[in-house]
């Protein structure tokens, strides 16, 4: 048997050739006619939603950044003013005017020195210095280092004795600070007691 028709038969090849060709025109008039129907439901739409596909994200405007704009300062955290200049010994009474002097100098809430157990051995006078000797002196032994907001603890030695330095201000301490208070606090122990 053979076949009528060759696939080299220029007969063949034009007549594949325009079969592709019909089915690529029928292909393009249905997208143009497809597209001209999407067009024509936008027309009565306005703005900027005019023209977009239904699946886009809305356009956002840029806001405009007026020029000379002043840069705002950093905000930088509040720190212990410079100390004062505060005899600690002289002219005082007893520990505890020294150690109200001494929360003065550095411009502190309360001063209160604690035994490691627990108990008041001094203070600048502050009415919460039994509750912060228990509270901090227990913290200060489970953990030196703990973070105590509103509150500096550190250790400080005396004949002896291991004591706990309660330092109690909002403000942060840098640590040149705080051991300046640690000296000054062990003068005002070698001069009491």
């Amino acid at each position: 048997m053979t076949s009528i028709f060759s696939l080299s038969d220029p007969v063949v090849i034009t007549g594949v050739i325009g079969g592709v060709v019909l089915v690529l025109g029928i292909l393009a008039a249905l997208y143009l006619r497809k597209r001209h129907q999407a067009g024509s439901q936008n027309e009565g739409k306005t703005g900027p939603d005019a023209g977009r596909l239904a699946y886009q994200p809305q356009a956002r405007p840029v806001p405009a950044v007026p020029k000379g704009a002043i840069p705002r300062p950093s905000r930088q955290p509040p720190v212990l003013p410079a100390p004062k200049e505060i005899h600690l010994l002289d002219g005082r009474a007893d520990i505890s005017e020294s150690l109200r002097a001494l929360a003065e100098k550095y411009s502190l809430d309360a001063l209160t020195i604690a035994t490691s157990d627990g108990l008041v051995f001094a203070s600048s006078g502050d009415d919460d210095s039994q509750t912060d000797a228990a509270q901090y002196s227990e913290i200060f032994n489970n953990d030196p280092l703990a973070e105590t907001p509103g509150a500096v603890l550190t250790g400080i030695g005396h004949k002896g004795s291991d004591l706990v330095l309660i330092i109690r201000t909002s403000l942060p301490v840098p640590d040149e600070i705080r051991v300046r208070i640690e000296n000054d606090t062990k003068d005002i122990l070698n001069w009491w007691i």
